[in-house]
């Protein structure tokens, strides 16, 4: 016996495949891939244009659908903002009393963050 007669064979096995199944299964691969993407780029296009559309606004909604049910208890939201920003700006830039007897006045933020600063804290007094 020769050397190379004693070699082991290293192929395969000629019945545990064949070639028919192989192309099947990779041409069934290729057609699910296809429409998994063809599927994904539907979607984003749809969420693209539902996008769009919110970005748009109120344009294209009548009064009658952007409008809640009664009770209307905030008809003009920005206008309520504002006018609440300049009721609590007058409040911090102003000088009241607070209580008259007790000698208590609010002063405008600025000037006691001003003062604050100069003296310091009531407590940092007490430790000295």
């Amino acid at each position: 016996m020769s050397r190379e007669e004693n070699k082991p064979r290293h192929d395969h096995e000629r019945s545990d495949w064949e070639l028919r199944y192989v192309v099947w299964t990779s041409i069934s691969l290729v057609v699910s891939v296809a429409v998994i993407l063809i599927a994904l780029w539907w979607i984003f296009k749809e969420f693209e244009g539902s996008a769009e559309n919110r970005q748009m606004g109120t344009a294209r909604v009548t009064e009658r659908e952007n409008t809640p049910p009664e009770p209307l208890l905030q008809v003009a939201p920005q206008e309520d903002w504002a006018e609440m920003l300049k009721r609590e700006r007058a409040i911090l830039n102003s000088y009241r009393w607070v209580d008259r007897s007790k000698g208590i006045i609010h002063i405008p933020i600025d000037r006691a963050m001003d003062l604050t600063a100069r003296r310091g804290l009531a407590a940092e007094e007490g430790k000295g």
